[in-house]
Formats: structure tokens, sequence, C-alpha cells
């Protein structure tokens, strides 16, 4: 399979693994080969979204008779076929996110826009999902693609191209309503999630995830990868750095977290197990930006910040991807190419045709970032030494990003309250003890993201950190099952400080929950 980064944009990855009805019931759940039956459905599901969304657009300037549809048309049928475990592929759009029929799919950061058109194509006609059946031919996909694009957006819009479709004998791709439209997908009246049985507000973000605020934040992040993107492609291929596109990307990152720093900070859960590199070097820029802004950076300042941070593992450009991508351990040899990487990082900024002056923070964040508070970690120096703040700062953030990603070598993620137990124990050593208590209250002690169960039996993300010291283990949390385990649609929101009459708390947390006990991706509850 080709390496994403260097795929075309809308080109598409020849499939590893081409499905037969059984093979997901051949391998064992949780098992190794699960992982990559997993791996590659989504893979799939992403590319399939992605030419869906491709010859939606291009009908409307080509027409639907076009030579410049065979690829999109002939890829679809390919992928189509790929994923032939069932008769029906169903393609459903919900609050914001994709699913490939109940399967989440996690797009890497430069795929977010894509994703994002088709999101808001659907949204606009009021389409909740598109279900292809496996006998779709090629005139059947060029003729709804051109009924698509001749519709209206409208309330009425969903009923005209069912009638349109019927009218065609298109009897291979129907389209469904919304999900969150259903009636079913309610709580009934007396259950958890009725508002009128226990206090607690009915997500408002399911339709705030719908905002101009959301989308932009969203359309922020992934600029900034795509950025990051191009970056390194650059980096590895020629040796030049052009920073405009990430100063552009990392200044609206800055507006926004001005105006709204939660939303910048639940923007660093969105992970991409096979973009980590990217992801992890937006995430890192985010929780920087979050940390410094607490501590009293100005604009100017955490605009610099946020671009040292982006370029903090710039050095690993001159790695081999043979070794940042290995799945097992590193041998000695390939741990010593790795602890180059913050001195490959200064040389790589030093040397670029796209910088003329580094900036002194940039260049410190690239050498100093795995050096610990007390120099005992990498690069060794045999002079006095002392890191600059700023490197301190993305320390901090990179570690703890790190530790909450799934990686090539450990496909689960930490918990973020066990990352934080085991930052904290490190305080002094590893981190400056001042700064990680600053982060510690941006993150929450119960980091924003944990998954929580309550004394109700509810099962809950945490969507906002307390603020208030005093009430530092009553976040505002979003309820995702009731008390039988069953998923709430939309989830419920709810602030743990609330109480009764009597001044009881109507909800209180029992226990942190590992997030690989019900193998779930909390992020896709946040952003």
């Amino acid at each position: 399979m080709s390496d994403p980064k260097t795929t075309p944009p809308g080109g598409l990855e020849t499939p590893l693994l081409v499905h037969d009805r059984s093979l997901t019931q051949k391998v064992g759940q949780g098992s190794e080969a699960a992982e990559i039956v997993d791996q590659q459905v989504q893979r799939i599901g992403t590319q399939l979204v992605t030419q869906l969304g491709i010859l939606l657009r291009m009908v409307r300037s080509h027409g639907v008779a076009n030579a410049a549809l065979d690829r999109p048309v002939s890829a679809i049928l390919t992928l189509l076929r790929a994923l032939g475990q069932d008769n029906t592929v169903e393609l459903r759009v919900q609050e914001d996110f994709v699913f490939l029929g109940d399967r989440y799919l996690r797009a890497p950061a430069h795929q977010l826009p894509l994703l994002s058109s088709f999101i808001d194509m659907l949204g606009s006609m009021g389409v909740g999902g598109v279900l292809l059946s496996l006998d779709v031919t090629d005139p059947d996909l060029r003729k709804f693609a051109g009924i698509f694009a001749a519709a209206e957006p409208g309330p009425e819009t969903l009923d005209d191209l069912r009638e349109e479709l019927l009218a065609a004998e298109i009897t291979s791709i129907a389209l469904d309503e919304p999900r969150r439209a259903r009636k079913d997908a309610a709580p009934p009246a007396g259950a958890i999630g009725d508002l009128s049985a226990k206090s607690g507000t009915a997500a408002p973000a399911a339709d705030a995830r719908q905002s101009k605020d959301h989308r932009r934040a969203r359309s922020v992040y992934s600029n900034a990868g795509g950025a990051l993107a191009s970056l390194d492609h650059a980096a590895r291929t020629s040796g030049t750095i052009n920073l405009r596109q990430a100063r552009r990307a990392l200044q609206n990152i800055v507006d926004l977290l001005l105006k709204d720093p939660v939303t910048v900070l639940s923007l660093s859960t969105l992970r991409a197990h096979d973009e980590y590199t990217q992801n992890h070097s937006v995430n890192v820029a985010l929780l920087s930006m979050t940390l410094a802004n607490r501590v009293g950076y100005s604009k100017v300042e955490l605009a610099e910040l946020g671009l040292a941070a982006l370029f903090h593992d710039i050095g690993k450009c001159a790695v081999s991807l043979d070794i940042l991508n290995k799945p097992g351990n590193f041998t000695g040899e390939e741990w010593d190419v790795m602890r180059t990487h913050p001195s490959e990082g200064v040389l790589k900024l030093i040397n670029s045709r796209g910088i003329g002056k580094v900036p002194a923070r940039m260049a410190a964040a690239a050498f100093e970032h795995h050096m610990n508070a007390d120099l005992s970690g990498y690069p060794k120096l045999k002079v006095p030494w002392r890191m600059t703040l700023a490197s301190r700062v993305v320390a901090i953030a990179d570690c703890y990003d790190a530790m909450t990603s799934a990686r090539v070598y450990r496909r689960e993620p930490l918990s973020p309250p066990a990352v934080l137990k085991f930052m904290m124990e490190k305080a002094g050593s590893a981190f400056d003890p001042i700064l990680l208590k600053y982060f510690v209250t941006c993150v929450g002690i119960i980091p924003l993201g944990s998954l929580v169960l309550l004394d109700s039996g509810e099962l809950a993300v945490v969507l906002r950190p307390a603020q208030e010291k005093d009430e530092s283990g009553r976040p505002v949390v979003r309820l995702i099952c009731d008390t039988a385990g069953t998923p709430l649609e939309p989830p419920v929101d709810a602030d743990l400080r609330e109480t009764d009459a009597q001044g009881r708390h109507l909800r209180s947390i029992v226990r942190l929950v590992d997030n690989t006990e019900y193998r779930l991706e909390t992020s896709r509850y946040l952003a």
C-alpha cells in the first residue's frame, strides 16, 4: 500500500486485503488479525467516501458522460467489491462523523477536509446515509451523481431525490434520512436520557457540532495537519521548508484559542493511528499553546510557540521511515538513530532553503524537547545548560500526547488519568513542576476525553474539565450509555456539579474506566 502522505489527493490506494463474506468471522476478536482487518476496512471505507465525494463534485462541472468521471466511478466499484462482506454497503453521516455501517471512520488530518465536504454535501440535502448495493453499475453511479448534483438543497430534498431515483429505475442506490431525526433515536420518557427524569442538558452539542464555530475548529485542525504533511514531504525530498502556510494555520488556532480554549483542547483528542507523526505534531502545538495561554503568553508569543511545537519533531525527517514505522521494539542501534532527531532537527532548520533566520524558540524546541528538566535525557551535553521555557512547555505536551495516542508499537493508548499520574511522578526530573501543575489545571484532574463510570450506572466521557479546585472531581460529562449499557443517541450532556432540592449531587464519578476496556475511541464524542 502506498504511503498516505504520497498518495495524490483523491487518489486510490490499492487495497491489500479483499474481503470475502466470512473473513471477519474467521479471525478472533481482539487478535492481531482482527486489528489488521479493522485497519484495512478503515482505509477502504475512507477511500470510498473520498471517491464518492469527488464524483458528486466533478459531475457538476463535467456532466455525467464526461470521461473525467471514469476514475472515481471505477474506484468506487473496486472499493465496493473490496468491502463485499455484505450485500449492501452503508455510508452514514451523523453529528459531523462518517460511519461505514456501525464503524466510525477515523481519518488522518490531511483527509479531514474531504470528509467534511462529504458531510456538508449530504447534510445540505437532508441526507443521512447512502446505501450502495454490490450490484451497482457504472451507469447507476453516473445517473445518481447527476440527480444529486441537480437537486436544490432544502427540507424536501431527500424525498425529491428518492422519487428521482425511483423514476430513473435505480434500485442499487438508496438514500437514508438523518439518524438523529428518527423517533427511535430519542430516549423514551423516564429513561436515563430523559431530561425530565434527571437533570442534564440534552446534548446541545448534537446541534452545536453543526455550528460554524465547530466546523471552523475542525477545519483549523485539518489545515494545520495538511500544512505539516506538505512540509514533511518537502523537507524529505527537497530540503525546503516554507513556513507561510503553517503560520496561517497556527494564527487561526491562536484566534480560536483566545475565544474558546476548551474547543482547541478537544481538537487535540483527534486521532488517526496511521498518521501518528502528523497528528502528534499538530496536537503538541495545540496542547503547548493551551498551556502557554494559561501561563500568560501574549498572542504573538502563542503563535511563535505554536510554530516551534509544530516543528519539534522535524528532525525525524532524517530518520528512516522503516525505523519510524517499526511495529516492534527498537534495537540498540535503532535507538541511537532515533536519539539523533533533536540534533538533526536543528540542522534541518538551519540548512533549509525556505527559512532565512531560524526563530530561537523553534530551534530550541527541536533540540531540547527530550532533554528533561534535570538534563537526564538526550542529547547529552558536556557544558552547563538550561532548557528554554518554550522547550519545557513543548516537552510536557509532547509526552502527554505521545502516551495518550496509539502508536505503531503500542496499539492501545494509555488513559489520560494514567498518563498524568505518570507525569506527576516525574515532576522535577523530566518535567518542570510548576508548568506541569498548570498543565493539569488545563486538561483537568480528570482530563478531557476520560471515560468514567457514574454512580447512576451510566458511562460518560469528560467533556469539559472542572475549573474550580474544590470541584475538581465534578467535570461536565457527555453520557454515552445508559444504566443497561445501551448507547444513548444522541448523547446527553450533564454537569456533575448539579444537585437536587436537598443539595445532593445527582451524579458522581465512581471510577475511571480504561478506554481499552470497551475498545472505545472517546474523541468521536468531543470534536
